[in-house]
């Protein structure tokens, strides 16, 4: 029989897992079909994986798009990879000072074309860029399109030449080996400290779901809590016409929540539907009317 969890339960990834290794073990363990990640990290990469389960597969899009991680790079020397699994391809030759390092990544602060690595899930013709290079059709960086990426902020929080440790606050998509070829090095540890609004605190490791030590119950994180989006709550008539997918009008006394909102947040109109339980329905998009009349169309139903 099929476990009932809806929710997200955060993982803190081991290394030598894949992103899928971890939604595979976790599926047969809970005897759950309906189970994804928010987002892929390497495998020899460790740190914060949010798993959803349930019904709350359909809010995975909904979510906070930021990222934090934790890095290692080794500026001695590149790899294949751009990380630490793969082939010495260059040595460097000359010491880079902090100095140098320090304008390098501030050359990469905002809006950023980032190369995706050569070994990536970054599809050319339908192929992804790993399978082409393993089939010997070895590509330049210079035949990859780059891709606009967004790095808050970078901070060095050690450096002795070749090994530097940065903290990097990023956007979805970003690569961080990237940044580390792009510094003439490779990665030689990441871990993730927040993806998605989950941070490393509420991160369990799988062994001690897998050895009873937790229960999946006990960790289960309520969705609405990482939605970036304003919340309502309506009445069981109101959930009823949400429910069966037809328009709602929102009333004057929510109006200027919403309004508030969409000044903020104009391109992102959605709003967190709750009942009078404060149990989270689902989600709704919100659609200014003439005036200020705000009308509000079922987008996902829990």
């Amino acid at each position: 029989m099929e476990s009932e969890l809806n929710g997200f339960i955060n993982i803190d990834k081991p290394e030598d897992w894949s992103s899928h290794d971890v939604v595979a073990k976790l599926r047969r363990l809970l005897g759950i079909k309906r189970i994804g990640h928010t987002g892929t990290l390497d495998p020899f990469a460790t740190g914060v994986l949010p798993i959803a389960v349930g019904s709350a597969t359909r809010l995975i899009r909904f979510l906070k798009k930021s990222k934090k991680y934790y890095a290692e790079i080794d500026l001695s020397k590149r790899t294949d990879t751009d990380d630490c699994t793969g082939e010495v391809i260059k040595i460097n030759d000359m010491e880079v000072s902090e100095e140098e390092l320090k304008n390098k990544l501030s050359s990469m602060l905002g809006y950023f074309d980032q190369v995706p690595p050569l070994y990536s899930a970054k599809k050319i013709n339908g192929k992804k860029l790993y399978e082409l290079m393993r089939e010997g059709k070895v590509m330049e960086l210079s035949e990859i399109k780059a891709k606009k990426i967004f790095i808050k902020n970078i901070e060095i929080l050690s450096y002795s030449y070749p090994f530097a440790e940065i903290e990097i606050i990023c956007g979805e998509g970003t690569y961080i080996r990237s940044i580390a070829r792009d510094c003439g090095g490779h990665l030689t540890k990441l871990r993730r400290l927040e993806s998605n609004g989950f941070g490393i605190e509420s991160a369990a490791r799988f062994e001690d779901l897998q050895d009873g030590d937790l229960r999946a119950e006990d960790i289960l994180l309520r969705p609405e809590n990482y939605l970036d989006m304003p919340s309502l709550c309506f009445e069981q008539k109101e959930v009823i016409y949400l429910q069966q997918g037809r328009k709602l009008i929102i009333n004057e006394n929510q109006e200027e929540k919403i309004k508030n909102y969409l000044e903020l947040k104009p391109t992102e109109p959605y709003l967190a539907c709750f009942n009078e339980e404060q149990e989270l329905i689902g989600l709704a998009y919100i659609n200014k009317m003439r005036g200020e009349v705000y009308e509000l169309h079922p987008k996902v139903i829990l």
